[in-house]
C-alpha cells in the first residue's frame, strides 16, 4: 500500500520538511510527525496508521454525516426550491410519482450510489488485479535510499497541481508554502467565496460556467507542469498558472457572483 521506494521517501521527506516552515513549533512537529529526525521506519509505521486506521474512520464519519443529513435535514436540489417534503412524500406513496418531487431513500437513491460505487470500485479492481504499475512512477521499484537524492522529486498525479503551486513562486519559498496553505483549503471555503443570490446548475449560469472551466484547465497545466523538473520556461509557466489559480478563486469568482446577483 505504501512502497518503500525512492519517490516515495524523498517525497515523505519533502512533504513533512513543509511543517518546518510553521513558526516557532515547526521543527519540532517535524520530529513528531516523522517519529525520527529523518523518514525512517517510524514515519513508515505512522503513515501506514494515518491511510489504514486514521483516514478510512474519518471517512466513515464523513458517510454517516452525509446520509444524516439526507434523511434529517433533506437532500436539497439543484434548483434550492423549498418543498413540503411530507407533502411530497404522500404524493408518491398514494402513486401519482410524477408530480411527487421526492423519491424513496431505498431502493431508488440508495441503489444509484450502490452502481455507480460498484462501476468504479469495478475499474479499480481491474487495474490492481491487472494493471497495478499504471500510475506508479518507474523510479519508485527502486529500494529506498536516503543517501541518494533523485535528480527531479514529485509525489502522485492527484497530488501534483497543489505541488506546483508549491513551487510556483520559484523566488520565495516562504510564498510558495503560504500558496500551498491556501490551494489545499480554498475548496472548502467556496460557499463564502460564491456571493451570489442565484441558486441554479452551473450551465444555467454563465458566467461561473466560464469561470469553472478556466479553473479546470489551469489544474490540468498545474498537473502537467507539476511533474516537470522547474527550471527555464517550466519555472515561469508554473508560476502563471499560479497566480491564475488564485486570481481565479479569490478574485474572478467573487466578481462573477456579484455580478450575478445585478442581473
Amino acid at each position: 500500500m505504501l512502497p518503500w521506494g525512492q519517490m516515495s521517501y524523498w517525497a515523505a521527506a519533502v512533504i513533512t520538511n513543509l511543517f518546518g516552515g510553521i513558526p516557532v513549533i515547526g521543527a519540532d512537529l517535524v520530529v513528531w510527525i516523522r517519529g525520527n529526525f529523518i523518514v525512517a521506519d517510524a514515519t513508515l509505521t505512522r503513515f501506514f496508521m494515518l491511510h489504514v486506521v486514521l483516514l478510512p474512520v474519518v471517512i466513515m464519519l464523513v458517510i454517516a454525516v452525509h446520509f444524516y443529513s439526507l434523511r434529517i435535514p433533506h437532500v436539497n436540489n439543484a434548483y434550492g426550491e423549498e418543498l413540503d417534503f411530507d407533502k411530497e412524500a404522500e404524493k408518491y406513496k398514494a402513486g401519482n410519482k410524477k408530480e411527487s418531487k421526492v423519491i424513496p431513500f431505498w431502493p431508488m437513491f440508495l441503489s444509484k450510489d450502490f452502481f455507480v460505487a460498484s462501476f468504479f470500485l469495478a475499474i479499480l479492481f481491474y487495474l490492481t488485479c491487472y494493471h497495478f504499475a499504471f500510475a506508479l512512477d518507474p523510479i519508485n521499484f527502486d529500494p529506498a535510499d536516503h543517501l541518494k537524492t533523485p535528480p527531479h522529486i514529485y509525489p502522485e498525479w492527484y497530488f501534483l497541481w497543489s505541488y506546483e503551486i508549491l513551487r510556483g513562486f520559484f523566488f520565495s519559498a516562504d510564498l510558495g508554502l503560504i500558496a500551498f496553505g491556501i490551494a489545499n483549503v480554498v475548496f472548502m471555503l467556496l460557499p463564502w467565496l460564491d456571493r451570489s443570490n442565484v441558486v441554479a446548475p452551473a450551465h444555467k449560469r454563465p458566467g461561473f460556467m466560464i469561470f469553472f472551466w478556466l479553473l479546470v484547465i489551469d489544474m490540468i497545466i498545474l498537473t502537467i507542469w507539476g511533474k516537470l523538473p522547474p527550471t527555464g520556461i517550466n519555472a515561469y509557466i508554473g508560476f502563471a498558472a499560479t497566480i491564475a489559480f488564485l486570481a481565479l478563486l479569490f478574485v474572478v469568482l467573487p466578481i462573477v457572483t456579484k455580478l450575478e446577483n445585478k442581473q
